[in-house]
């Protein structure tokens, strides 16, 4: 057995993806899915709700009276919001943990993927982009290929490290190439195995190759923005942070300038805040 195969193999090790969030993923492709729709798929999941209230009542909504229903965490939140947070909290499993291949503490990977998450829905705003839980979700998990390939990025990190500096290539063409695979290639495949909707596959494994991406162009770009902009700003660097090319053609895309990614950066830091309080999930 080669190393892309046993690194393959390896993804049967994750746990599986929880049920209830699965079905929320296809239900928000759904463009006849109403809100109440998955409220109903998740008041039955006891985890899911009382996570939605929890944050519903915390001080990142500030709301003047509390929340006690999923029903009512809709109207006052609204649908975005609601999907959000059962995304947000509800995948939380697969991040939390220290990923030393990629040199991340506990909780900086899963830090680095909310800060990702939050940049979709700003630089959406920003481009005049309609704002969507698709493009929250693919931003959420664009580096769940991290979380299989940290342990073999460990083993392999100073041959990994000398194609970096001695061969000029980006952490990602040096993990291939040592490797076989690279984390968003990986990722693409986890998400496959999971069924997540092909729009979130797409914008998880080209997130570091946005150009390479056959369709959903839009999406997979600002996938690879958010992750960008969020290198930029230290969240959850790690070992291959700096070690990225990057492709102006993206911001030119977006005719963004250096002003625009100021002010994204600031608000980014104002989100970041407001929910560090429920980002420590256990």
């Amino acid at each position: 057995m080669n190393l892309v195969e046993v690194v393959l193999q390896s993804v049967t090790q994750l746990p599986p993806f929880p049920a209830v969030i699965q079905r929320v993923l296809q239900l928000v492709e759904d463009p006849k899915t109403s809100a109440r729709d998955v409220v109903e798929v998740i008041q039955y999941d006891q985890s899911v709700t009382a996570n939605v209230l929890m944050v519903c009542n915390s001080a990142y909504f500030s709301l003047r009276r509390p929340v006690h229903s999923l029903a009512e965490a809709l109207v006052r939140i609204g649908f975005n919001n609601l999907v959000e947070i059962i995304l947000t909290r509800g995948t939380s499993f697969l991040f939390f943990q220290a990923c030393q291949g990629y040199q991340l503490q506990n909780g900086e990977l899963w830090r680095h993927s909310v800060a990702c998450a939050l940049l979709s829905q700003i630089l959406a705003d920003r481009l005049n982009q309609k704002k969507s839980p698709i493009q929250f979700t693919a931003a959420l998990l664009h580096d769940v290929g991290k979380v299989v390939l940290a342990g073999f990025v460990r083993e392999h990190f100073e041959e990994i490290r000398r194609r970096v500096q001695e061969e000029n290539l980006s952490f990602l063409e040096a993990e291939k190439a040592t490797l076989g695979i690279d984390h968003a290639e990986l990722g693409g495949k986890i998400a496959e195995n999971w069924k997540f909707p092909p729009d979130i596959v797409a914008g998880i494994r080209y997130h570091h190759t946005p150009f390479l991406a056959p369709e959903f162009q839009d999406l997979v770009s600002l996938a690879y923005l958010c992750d960008v902009v969020a290198l930029m700003t230290g969240i959850g660097g790690g070992a291959d942070g700096l070690s990225y090319h990057a492709y102006k053609e993206v911001m030119e895309q977006y005719a963004l300038k250096e002003q625009d990614l100021e002010e994204v950066i600031i608000d980014l830091e104002s989100r970041m805040k407001k929910v560090e309080g429920f980002l420590n999930v256990p």
